[in-house]
């Protein structure tokens, strides 16, 4: 009888457990005290790229078992791709999360940065895309409803929220009784932003998980996945796994970068932000070629409203619980305000006719280009 041959490794199950042996190589050189305490800039750059890339393998990986395992759960109860997607988003940034743990403990200021500068970085992600979706005759596309309701109605309240924050920021840099957040301000923001993005969530699932008739097509079929229990908790555990594993390498990159290398603060946030989102810009860039636009859109929409409403406050919430503060700054007060155009632009756009043409994409990108242009060279060193 012939014997059943063993699936072959995918792509990114291969970059991933070749990035968890590198990091396992440097955890365990580390551990032996190979790796000298004082290395020469030289060999600090090398040991900064090797934990980036090993980082940066892991997470990738992480964040398509994470995807996976909703897109099979989504399949199991039959949720529309969009939702899914949503949800996908959600739980594939745990790997971001657990960076910011790592990250808080090294340099808290530098966490909020990434957090925020994300935002920036996947609004530009999103911009760029939309030159890619297809257009009808008049050169638009119609926008999911879920966007167009739910997610305008949150693109309202960022901005908002960002206009408030980063106009507080202003007025007390003039002051000098004020100089920081501290913990309780941190944490009260945190909350106000969680409890939005609960009731985002909850009109997401209750109004939009299930198309309605003549709507089919958008649904997950289990025809597509392995929908079993087992196979869903296998993704999800292996997520789990390369999330922690990359959090912890990335966060000795930034330890090296920020500390030992003295490289400027905002820059490295944006590229760290980058380097982390790949992996979504990859999931995007397949979806789209399957004709999963659902499942697309849900990831680069949510690159922004996720990261504003969950990523963020999740940041503030660990600074403030370990007693950090953050500064009130041109950098802090800079990276607040700019985010007011950014997400009053987008829901301007939308609010329309729900529809986005190319027109729209270039306006979006030339002022997401500016916004990071300004983050790059006018903030402090």
């Amino acid at each position: 009888m012939e014997s059943k041959r063993m699936p072959a490794l995918k792509t990114w199950q291969v970059v991933m457990f070749g990035g968890l042996a590198l990091w396992a190589a440097l955890v365990s050189a580390h551990l032996a005290h190979a790796i000298p305490e004082e290395l020469p800039l030289a060999g600090l750059i090398v040991l900064a790229a090797l934990q980036l890339l090993a980082g940066l393998a892991i997470i990738q990986g992480a964040c398509e078992a994470l995807i996976l395992a909703v897109e099979r759960l989504g399949a199991r109860y039959r949720w529309d791709s969009f939702i899914a997607g949503t949800v996908g988003e959600i739980v594939s940034t745990l790997p971001e999360f657990v960076v910011i743990i790592f990250l808080v403990r090294v340099d808290a200021f530098a966490a909020f940065l990434i957090a925020v500068v994300t935002i920036y970085n996947n609004a530009l992600i999103f911009s760029v895309y939309s030159f890619f979706l297809p257009k009808d005759v008049k050169g638009k596309f119609l926008m999911p409803e879920p966007i167009t309701r739910a997610g305008t109605e949150v693109l309202i309240a960022g901005s908002g929220i960002a206009l408030v924050l980063g106009l507080v920021l202003l007025a007390l840099r003039s002051e000098t009784h004020k100089v920081e957040l501290n913990p309780y301000d941190l944490g009260l923001i945190a909350l106000i932003l969680f409890a939005i993005f609960a009731f985002y969530m909850h009109s997401l699932m209750k109004y939009y998980a299930h198309a309605g008739p003549g709507e089919r097509a958008g649904l997950l079929s289990p025809a597509r996945y392995r929908v079993s229990w087992a196979a869903i908790m296998t993704m999800f555990a292996l997520g789990a796994l390369g999330a922690f594993a990359g959090g912890e390498a990335v966060s000795g990159f930034a330890s090296i970068a920020l500390d030992r290398l003295s490289l400027p603060q905002v820059p490295t946030a944006l590229i760290l932000a980058f380097f982390a989102g790949v992996s979504e810009y990859v999931i995007v860039y397949k979806a789209h070629r399957r004709g999963d636009l659902g499942l697309a859109l849900s990831n680069v929409f949510g690159g922004i409203t996720q990261v504003m409403f969950l990523v963020f406050p999740f940041t503030l919430a660990v600074i403030a619980l370990l007693g950090g503060s953050i500064p009130i700054s041109f950098t802090s007060t800079i990276v607040l305000l700019l985010l007011f155009p950014v997400f009053f632009v987008l829901f301007e756009y939308l609010e329309e006719d729900h529809t986005l043409n190319n027109l729209d994409a270039a306006g979006m990108v030339g002022l997401f280009v500016l916004t990071v242009y300004v983050l790059l060279v006018m903030s402090p060193a």
